[in-house]
């Protein structure tokens, strides 16, 4: 498939060099991955294992570029038609910066589950997956910079 658009960790060695450089904090190997093509959506919960989420477009709303919570950054976020299940966590992984913990956090902050820190990902450009979101959705989904309403 050709056409599919896949936003994954970057690689740890250089994401931690960057962090030593005065960069953001290093990705991990099992941070989030999500793909898009033209089927729909896939969002890894911990890149190479653990659940993963398919939703075909007809149960995308939007999807957005957000502003994240440190000034400067960017989250890729999918929200879904109908909410999501809340996984079933321990509350002593409820906060935690992995898994369903992140998840947690990132329905907190974003609003979806389904998000990854920009920063955190290696994939193709922006305006690559703006270009194809109204091809693969009949043009009712665009690439937007706010938060949906």
């Amino acid at each position: 498939m050709g056409d599919k658009l896949f936003y994954r960790p970057r690689n740890p060695l250089w994401s931690t060099v960057g962090a030593y450089l005065g960069g953001p904090t290093p990705s991990r190997k099992d941070d989030p991955a999500v793909a898009f093509d033209p089927n729909g959506v896939e969002y890894h919960e911990l890149y190479g294992h653990g659940p993963t989420t398919r939703l075909r477009w007809t149960e995308v709303r939007a999807v957005a570029v957000l502003p994240g919570p440190v000034e400067g950054r960017q989250a890729l976020c999918v929200y879904p038609l109908h909410e999501l299940p809340a996984p079933d966590i321990p509350v002593s992984e409820m906060w935690s910066g992995t898994g369903p913990g992140l998840a947690n956090y990132f329905r907190m902050l974003f609003g979806t589950p389904i998000s990854v820190h920009l920063h955190h990902v290696r994939g193709p450009s922006l305006g690559k997956l703006a270009k194809h979101l109204p091809a693969w959705t009949e043009g009712r989904i665009p690439l937007t910079w706010t938060r949906p309403a």
